[in-house]
């Protein structure tokens, strides 16, 4: 594992964003990441829940960035998550799947499980069909 770090988290709806998402945010430079300023900076864009180091495939792609940081964003209420948590930690794990073990995707899931449940109390999930099974 390297030395930069990878935030999940769900975006702060404000000014800027208007729709509810997950928002994964990667380092692409840990000096400025974790100043002062880049600390103030996901917090104005992220409730960060889990943190974890980027394996060194993802900090390769992280050194040619300009950026301080690199946001992979799922949203919430558009296709294919469609309101779902369970689909939208779904993708996020499949998303993973060639980076991190599974039973750290599981921790992760259930992180951002128990945060978006904390500030969405009435939450249901919904009861369209999403996809078909054939077994």
């Amino acid at each position: 594992m390297g030395n930069l770090k990878v935030y999940y988290g769900w975006s702060r709806i404000g000014n800027v964003r208007k729709k509810r998402a997950l928002s994964v945010m990667f380092e692409n430079d840990a000096q400025g990441c974790r100043s002062d300023r880049g600390q103030r900076c996901l917090r104005t864009m992220q409730d960060t829940v889990f943190e974890r180091y980027q394996t060194k495939d993802e900090e390769q792609d992280g050194k040619q960035q300009n950026r301080i940081f690199t946001e992979y964003i799922l949203f919430f209420d558009e296709k294919p998550i469609n309101g779902s948590l369970e689909r939208c930690l779904l993708v996020n794990s499949e998303a993973d799947k060639k980076h991190i073990s599974k039973t750290m995707r599981e921790s992760i899931s259930e992180a951002l499980r128990n945060a978006f449940m904390l500030n969405n109390p009435g939450y249901k999930e919904p009861r369209s069909q999403l996809e078909l099974n054939f077994e």
